[in-house]
């Protein structure tokens, strides 16, 4: 990964008042990365690509736009969003509208809602698959996300909401 090193920036000083330059990630536009470090709990939606390592716990929502939780994340959530990778550690309702890929690292316990489910040897999924939800799933997370309700249940998806 390129580091560009910025002339200056305001922050932080040094103890000399000096500017120390701070590096800018190369990370592409459109895609989000929360680090190993990061502790999220509660109600997490985006409106671009979505890339997990750190903790999850709540509700993720991504309905135009792919989630992909990586090897060393802990998520425990129901995560709503176009595609969803899972290469980690993965608990909760996934629901996608295009495709959910269980990759051969996934330790996954919970349910999927999706037309197209791939789970590469190796993965391990406890659960349900549901295919027929899927569209209303889908219709009604992406209706929520608009008025900024991300909550996402299968339960709801046959509601008139």
């Amino acid at each position: 990964m390129a580091i560009d090193q910025p002339a200056s920036i305001a922050f932080p000083f040094t103890d000399n008042d000096d500017l120390l330059p701070l590096p800018t990630l190369n990370v592409p536009q459109g895609v989000t990365s929360l680090g190993r470090t990061l502790v999220i709990k509660g109600e997490l939606t985006a409106d671009e690509h979505l890339i997990i390592e750190g903790t999850v716990e709540g509700k993720v929502s991504a309905p135009g736009h792919a989630v992909a939780v990586g090897h060393n994340a802990d998520v425990s959530a129901d995560i709503m969003a176009k595609t969803v990778t899972i290469l980690g550690k993965a608990s909760g309702r996934f629901t996608a509208a295009e495709k959910i890929e269980l990759r051969q690292t996934a330790r996954v316990v919970g349910s999927i809602i999706s037309t197209r489910v791939e789970i590469i040897e190796g993965a391990v999924f406890q659960g349900s698959i549901d295919p027929s939800k899927a569209e209303a799933a889908v219709a009604v997370g992406k209706h929520r996300f608009k008025e900024g309700r991300p909550t996402i249940s299968t339960d709801d998806a046959t509601s008139d909401d």
